[in-house]
């Protein structure tokens, strides 16, 4: 059976320390785009792809394109990503769930 890995205890954000016994301490990584701005930000995107997809059907419907490639292409990465999109959201809830019900 394999040892047990030591767990050291759990900084809060922002008191980030340097390597182990330097007693040097690191500044965080500030800067980064925060969780939401970021969700938000996919969301636009899958938006964009599916938009991008009706708008590429409607030019074959309407005899504006005859390149069935480019549809099935536009169609396929708008399915996709909104497929991404949603097992990211179904992981989501599920740690949401999973932490709502944790005992304190």
């Amino acid at each position: 059976m394999a040892d047990a890995v030591p767990i050291q205890g759990v900084r809060p954000p922002g008191s980030v320390t340097g390597p182990a016994g330097t007693g040097t301490r690191r500044t965080p990584v500030t800067g980064g785009e925060d969780f939401a701005s970021l969700v938000r930000q996919q969301l636009e995107k899958v938006n964009a792809m599916q938009s991008e997809a009706d708008h590429e059907v409607r030019k074959l419907l309407t005899g504006e394109s005859q390149n069935l490639t480019e549809v099935f292409t536009a169609a396929r990465k708008a399915e996709v990503a909104f497929s991404l999109l949603m097992e990211i959201r179904n992981k989501l809830v599920d740690a949401y769930q999973e932490i709502k019900n944790l005992r304190v």
